[in-house]
């Protein structure tokens, strides 16, 4: 049975005890209906600080009809001490909104470079007033799956709904319409301003230890947006995600040489649109990789690292940067090696290794960003550690 830890009934959250042992499960309710604000469709934000360390957790549950419950089971080898839980209540409840651009690749004539080049040109939809379906998918199951309306400036937003932890949202704007590209928003995942904010204090013990109080260095703590510890280490929200589309296409495609450079960048072409914003290869190079130097004269095109030439490679094959003619929508990956890469031997520049879409992702060449890893809320019970 939950027994409040303040007995006053303008505190709307209750946990059972406060104290507990390693491997214990923490309950806490939060009742809004205390404080006048039993909203039907609201979130609750849980943010758990050490008092001592500064480390940082972050959960987050549904509030409905005003109430939000949840447990911890505490993990064995969380570090004992006092540990401060912020509560805070938000009226942002988890939905997913969008829009959707109908894009359209082009072939003109470049006076600069005096050859012709590649244009992604990006249009309002012709989706006006229609339907496009929507599927929403755990690891086990279809949690949703319905249609949504596109506004005639190409907005939608998806209906209110509940999940754990993460999950995938795929869109089909429908065959014969062309090719797509989507960009969605989920408002929780932004800043936002509490109706209401608490802080209670516990205290965690190891099993074979007498239970301690909560320590006296909590008089000295002060909850803040801003980490109040800017030298600690704050952990990442507690959430489950599968590996990205760029991770399984490397597990897949990349050799083992040209995975083996730790200090190599990736650039996902999968999941991420500022590659085909950009319209050229070249370009994008020059804006997200510090110190390369691309030059042109309209006939010979040159790149150099550091003083030295630097390798290109298509699907691991040496190519030529003149030879180099590619659409960045054919694109899935770019590596790139900084100097010395030595990915052939005798060679000091650095190297660009450009990986196109193949197998499973040969189907995403013109509407790459149909599909969504979205992070809902924290499970109900779930592990803390």
């Amino acid at each position: 049975m939950l027994q409040a830890v303040n007995a006053n009934d303008s505190i709307p959250v209750t946990i059972d005890r406060s104290a507990y042992a390693t491997g214990d499960t923490l309950e806490f309710l939060w009742d809004g209906n205390r404080i006048g604000k039993g909203y039907a469709a609201a979130s609750l934000h849980v943010w758990v600080d050490h008092v001592s360390t500064g480390k940082r957790w972050k959960f987050r549950y549904p509030i409905i009809n005003g109430q939000s419950d949840a447990a911890l089971v505490i993990g064995r080898d969380l570090p004992v001490g006092t540990y401060a839980f912020n509560f805070m209540a938000a009226e942002q409840f988890l939905s997913i909104e969008g829009t959707v651009k109908s894009v359209r690749i082009k072939t003109a004539y470049n006076y600069k470079l005096k050859k012709r080049d590649t244009l992604a040109v990006f249009e309002r939809a012709k989706l006006t007033g229609r339907e496009m379906r929507y599927t929403l998918l755990n690891r086990e199951d279809i949690l949703h799956n319905d249609y949504v309306r596109v506004d005639s400036a190409g907005r939608f937003k998806v209906p209110p709904i509940i999940f754990g932890d993460t999950a995938q949202l795929l869109f089909d704007p429908g065959k014969g319409r062309g090719a797509y590209w989507l960009e969605i928003l989920a408002p929780l995942d932004s800043v936002f301003t509490p109706f209401h904010s608490c802080t209670h204090f516990i205290t965690i013990h190891s099993t074979d230890s007498a239970r301690s109080s909560v320590s006296s260095d909590s008089a000295k703590y002060a909850f803040s947006f801003v980490d109040p510890y800017p030298e600690a280490k704050t952990l990442e929200e507690i959430k489950v995600s599968g590996k990205s589309n760029a991770q399984k296409y490397e597990e897949r495609f990349v050799s083992q040489l040209f995975r083996s450079f730790p200090e190599a960048k990736t650039f996902d072409a999968l999941d991420n649109t500022e590659l085909m914003r950009s319209n050229n290869l070249f370009n994008f190079l020059r804006s997200n990789v510090a110190g390369i130097f691309i030059r042109s004269d309209g006939i010979v095109t040159t790149a150099t690292w550091r003083g030295a030439n630097v390798d290109f490679y298509i699907n691991e094959f040496p190519v030529g940067i003149n030879d180099l003619n590619i659409n960045p929508m054919d694109i899935a990956l770019i590596k790139v090696y900084p100097p010395p890469a030595q990915l052939q031997s005798l060679t000091n520049g650095g190297a660009v290794a450009i990986y196109t879409k193949r197998g499973i992702f040969e189907n995403d060449k013109g509407s790459p960003l149909y599909n969504f890893m979205i992070n809902g809320y924290t499970q109900g019970i779930c592990d803390w550690h």
